[in-house]
């Protein structure tokens, strides 16, 4: 009787082990990370969602009033964003010429941010004719 009890203690614990580890899982993969930046050039206001990328080289960069282009690489697993690397483009003639590169090494995703919660508010002024690019991002803890 003692060795029957003692078996559906263990199997109980067990099931709650299984069932409190699915959660841990089903939990950390609704979160993920979403880096939302706002810009203006020239008046104009843009807003634009970045999410993490495998390949770091085939991330795309955002067009900016014809003048600018921003581009946004982040790296991430299922637990943290590891890296964040922001890139400023002048848009010239012939191709872009990068002004600023900004690196963040495993920033915190929060909830409900500050548009500028992880940047500031920055401001990169181009070489020619003194044009302004203004932006601010923040990491954002998404859950759908």
């Amino acid at each position: 009787m003692q060795h029957v009890m003692w078996r559906w203690v263990h199997q109980a614990v067990c099931a709650c082990g299984w069932w409190l580890a699915l959660g841990c899982v089903v939990s950390q993969a609704w979160a993920a990370p979403l880096l939302r930046c706002q810009f203006e050039v020239n008046a104009n206001t843009y807003q634009h969602d970045f999410t993490p990328v495998a390949d770091p080289y085939k991330a795309e960069s955002v067009d900016l009033d014809g003048r600018f282009r921003f581009k946004a690489v982040m790296l991430a697993d299922a637990q943290r964003v590891s890296l964040i690397n922001l890139y400023v483009f002048y848009q010239t003639r012939r191709q872009p010429m990068i002004m600023q590169h900004t690196k963040y090494v495993e920033p915190l995703a929060q909830r409900d941010p500050t548009p500028h919660a992880l940047t500031g508010q920055v401001a990169v002024y181009s070489p020619f004719l003194g044009k302004a690019l203004k932006y601010a991002c923040a990491l954002h803890e998404v859950t759908p």
